[in-house]
């Protein structure tokens, strides 16, 4: 079972709260799961050991008001920061996510890595990784990604590919810069269990910072 969180933020609250970025969401998502003890462990680890990110997240501007939109496999709280009006939360039945099709929308950071030169005429164990900012390059990234998550695009639907937006953010004193493209079409599923894998544990990199959460509706076609 699979929850999905649905929360309203006003302009004027989200200057109250400070939220600025992608990352101070972030640390306003966290406020949800704060209960669960072994979230917190996982935050006391080093980077490398706390395995995937609990939750999925995804931030949508309006003209009015902002949205945050979460999936989890964890129970959610509505944190004191967020009034009743602005909270719905909705379970997603297992029933949900067995569809042979759906249309689908996507805000991913489309990367490949690239090798790094380390000072001894070599490549440093980890590289660095490179976002993609041409269309021909993020469509082939869609289409692997399907690959190895479980599905493949609907090509009599035309995909929708969005020039890439820049996210800057700042964490722990430091600065940085996430890209994300959106990405909008219709998809079969190829491999039930990958599929659910991908909707639950998210799409591409950076899922911590609000990227990666896969929406979908079924369709028939």
């Amino acid at each position: 079972m699979a929850n999905l969180v649905r929360v309203t933020v006003g302009y004027e609250q989200l200057a109250e709260e400070r939220i600025y970025d992608n990352y101070a969401w972030h640390k306003k998502a966290w406020t949800m799961f704060e209960h669960h003890h072994e979230l917190k462990d996982r935050n006391s680890k080093r980077e490398m050991d706390k395995g995937p990110t609990p939750f999925l997240s995804r931030y949508i501007q309006k003209s009015s008001h902002a949205v945050l939109l979460i999936v989890s496999e964890y129970s959610p709280l509505k944190p004191d920061w967020c009034g009743n009006e602005q909270w719905q939360m909705i379970e997603i039945d297992e029933s949900y996510l067995t569809q042979d099709s759906y249309y689908f929308d996507l805000y991913a950071n489309p990367t490949k890595a690239v090798k790094k030169p380390d000072n001894n005429g070599g490549f440093t164990k980890h590289g660095r990784r490179l976002t993609l900012m041409d269309t021909p390059s993020q469509r082939e990234w869609l289409y692997r990604k399907g690959n190895s998550h479980g599905f493949q695009l609907v090509e009599d639907i035309p995909l929708r590919i969005e020039k890439p937006v820049n996210h800057y953010f700042n964490r722990k004193g430091k600065k940085g810069l996430h890209i994300g493209v959106r990405f909008q079409g219709a998809l079969r599923v190829t491999n039930s269990c990958e599929f659910r894998d991908a909707f639950r544990r998210g799409i591409g990199t950076a899922k911590g910072f609000g990227f990666g959460l896969l929406m979908i509706k079924p369709a028939h076609f």
